[in-house]
C-alpha cells in the first residue's frame, strides 16, 4: 500500500511538474514581434489584429500549431492562404495571400467582390486594373457578405463571365447590363455587344480571337449578340472620332517621315472612300470601308482584303489622284516588304514546332461544335489535355491546326491564322 501511494504521489509531483512548464510556456511565450509580408491592400496591423485575438492566440506556440497547416481564420476572409514561422520566442513572420479582386460596383464608393462574390472590401480608392459593373440591380452591400443583386441567376452570370474573361487574358475596363439584361464589355476602345446570357463562353472565344487581329488603336462595336459558335458572321462598326484621335496620336510619334506616311496609309485605307458596302473578311462583317482598313491592319492577309475592299472605289480614285496613287503604289510596296519579313517572323516562330508536336495551349471546336481549350499537337495529332484525338480537327500540309469550324491555327504560337 505505500508503494502503491507513493507512487501516486510521483505521478501526482510529475504532472504537477508538467502543467506548471505549460502555464509558464503560456505566460512566457508570448508575440511580441510580427512581421507580415505578402500583403497589399491591408495592413500589417489589420492583419495582426485579426490574426490575434485572444490570450491564446497570443502564444507563440498555439498560433504556429493552430496555423501550420495554412488554415485561414473566419476574422481573415480577405486571405487565401497564410504561412506562420517562429523565428523566436518571441517573434514570428506570417506570409499571406489576399484573395484577388475580380470586380467592383460604384454605389458612392467602390464594393470590390472576389470570384464568389464576397465583398471585400469597401472604399473610395478605384484600383487598376479591375472592371467595373454597371446596370445589375444590387441592394446594399455589407463586408464580407454575398453580393447583395436582384436575383442569384444575375451574380452567377457576372462571376461566370468574369472567369471566362480571366481565362481569356482579356482585362474589361466595363461590364455594363442593359434594362433587358443584355451584356456589353468594353475593352479599351472596343465595346463589345454579347446579347443575353447564353453561349457566353463561345462569344468570349470569338471575341479573344479577334481581339488578337486588331491594333491597340482600333476602336468600334463588335456585334456577338448572336453567337452560337456555329461559324456565324460577326460583324464590327468602327468609331470614326475615336480612331481619328489615335491616329493623330501616332503620327505626332512618328520620327522617321516614311514610317509615319506609311502608318498613316495602313491606317486609313478604307475613310478615303466614299463606299458604304458592307464586307466579311473571315468571318468578320465590318460596316462600311472604315472598319476594313481597321480590321485588316490586324490580320497576316490583310493587304489582300483592303485590295477588295478598294475594288468598288479605285476607278473615282486614280482618276482624281494620279501623283496620290504613286505614292500610295510606292507605300503599298514598302507594306509588302514588310509583310514579307513579318512571314518570315511567322516562319521563324513555326520553327519552335518539331517533329509534329506544340506545347503551346490551343483551343479549337470539335465536330460537336463544342469549345475544347487545352489542346495540343502530338505526332501530327490534335488531342486534348488527356491525350484524347479531338474529333473533327486535324494538321494540314503546312503543318496548322483546322478545326472543325474550319478555324485555321499556328501550333507554334496559337494565333489564329484566317
Amino acid at each position: 500500500m505505500r508503494n502503491q501511494r507513493k507512487r501516486r504521489f510521483k505521478n501526482l509531483l510529475l504532472l504537477a511538474a508538467v502543467l506548471l512548464v505549460l502555464l509558464a510556456g503560456l505566460l512566457i511565450l508570448r508575440v511580441r514581434k510580427l512581421t507580415v509580408s505578402g500583403n497589399s491592400r491591408y495592413s500589417a496591423e489589420t492583419i495582426k489584429d485579426d490574426l490575434i485575438t485572444d490570450f491564446f492566440s497570443s502564444n507563440t506556440l498555439i498560433l504556429w500549431w493552430t496555423h501550420k497547416d495554412g488554415t485561414v481564420p473566419d476574422t481573415m476572409p480577405y486571405l487565401e492562404s497564410l504561412k506562420i514561422e517562429i523565428k523566436s520566442p518571441f517573434s514570428v513572420t506570417v506570409k499571406v495571400t489576399e484573395k484577388e479582386l475580380v470586380g467592383y460596383f460604384d454605389m458612392g464608393s467602390c464594393a470590390y467582390f472576389d470570384s464568389d462574390g464576397i465583398v471585400l472590401d469597401i472604399t473610395d480608392e478605384v484600383y487598376e486594373g479591375i472592371p467595373i459593373i454597371t446596370g445589375a440591380s444590387v441592394g446594399e452591400f455589407t463586408l464580407y457578405q454575398k453580393v447583395p443583386t436582384e436575383s442569384s441567376s444575375t451574380l452567377r452570370t457576372i462571376l461566370s463571365l468574369l472567369e471566362l474573361l480571366e481565362y481569356q487574358e482579356l482585362t474589361a475596363d466595363e461590364i455594363r447590363f442593359s434594362d433587358n439584361s443584355e451584356i456589353t464589355v468594353y475593352i479599351g476602345y472596343i465595346e463589345a455587344d454579347l446579347g443575353q446570357d447564353e453561349y457566353l463562353e463561345e462569344k468570349v472565344a470569338n471575341l479573344k480571337a479577334i481581339l488578337d487581329t486588331f491594333t491597340s488603336t482600333t476602336a468600334g462595336t463588335l456585334h456577338l449578340e448572336n453567337v452560337t459558335g456555329k461559324n456565324e458572321d460577326i460583324t464590327f462598326s468602327p468609331s470614326d472620332e475615336v480612331i481619328t484621335e489615335a491616329e493623330t496620336e501616332t503620327e505626332e510619334t512618328q520620327e522617321d517621315g516614311a514610317d509615319s506616311s506609311s502608318a498613316e496609309s495602313s491606317g486609313s485605307t478604307g475613310t478615303g472612300t466614299g463606299t458604304t458596302d458592307t464586307s466579311t473578311l473571315g468571318g468578320l462583317t465590318t460596316d462600311g470601308s472604315t472598319a476594313g482598313g481597321a480590321v485588316s491592319s490586324g490580320q497576316e492577309d490583310g493587304s489582300d482584303a483592303a485590295s477588295s475592299g478598294q475594288d468598288g472605289s479605285s476607278d473615282g480614285t486614280n482618276s482624281d489622284q494620279d501623283d496620290s496613287s504613286d505614292g500610295t503604289s510606292s507605300d503599298q510596296a514598302d507594306g509588302s516588304g514588310d509583310s514579307s519579313s513579318d512571314s518570315d517572323g511567322t516562319a521563324d516562330d513555326s520553327s519552335d514546332f518539331d517533329n509534329g508536336e506544340s506545347d503551346v495551349d490551343l483551343m479549337v471546336f470539335n465536330s460537336s461544335g463544342e469549345l475544347v481549350y487545352h489542346v495540343h499537337v502530338r505526332d501530327g495529332l490534335v488531342v486534348d489535355a488527356y491525350g484524347n484525338e479531338v474529333p473533327g480537327c486535324s494538321v494540314n500540309e503546312d503543318g496548322y491546326v483546322v478545326d472543325a469550324y474550319w478555324n485555321i491555327i499556328d501550333p507554334a504560337t496559337g494565333d489564329l491564322m484566317n
